[in-house]
């Protein structure tokens, strides 16, 4: 959830919906956006999807009266979670996986051309796309000390 968190904050920052001081009329321009489709996707992956629909209906409610487009917006994104779709469907070229790397918080090096090095303390991964698919390598280093130790870096791999 402390991941979801940080994606919302980031999006917050960028649409300017902040409550002190934003306008909430941009909620309804992020749910329309790349961003949002990368919440919902990260949802899907750690079965928090739940939250998003507890959001979902939460803003439906409070933007009914003072801010329909918003309501109305939080309601068709709450319809596309439960069909299992994104409300935007994005394709894999290099700067759309550039900047979904990016809005995950993750530190991204173009390499020329269409690859580009993710660095992370004690792990690099190196990625090209071409066709549609991304290929990556990644290169690990470190120690640990115990297998939850080592699990917990295999799940962060995971994640990335």
């Amino acid at each position: 959830m402390d991941d979801l968190k940080n994606k919302f904050a980031r999006a917050e920052d960028k649409f300017g919906f902040s409550v002190f001081g934003g306008d909430p009329r941009r909620v309804a321009d992020f749910l329309s956006s790349e961003e949002w489709a990368d919440i919902v996707d990260y949802a899907r992956t750690t079965n928090t999807l739940w939250l998003l629909e507890a959001i979902l209906r939460r803003a439906t409610e409070e933007y009914k009266q003072d801010c329909p487009v918003v309501a109305s917006k939080a309601s068709e994104a709450l319809e596309a979670l439960g069909k299992g779709v994104a409300v935007v469907e994005s394709e894999t070229s290099f700067d759309v996986v550039v900047r979904k790397l990016k809005l995950h918080g993750l530190k991204v090096e173009v390499k020329g051309g269409e690859c580009a090095e993710v660095e992370q303390p004690l792990m690099k991964v190196k990625l090209c796309v071409s066709e549609g698919r991304i290929n990556y390598t990644i290169c690990k280093e470190g120690k640990v000390s115990t297998v939850e130790a080592l699990l917990t870096v295999m799940q962060k791999i995971r994640e990335i």
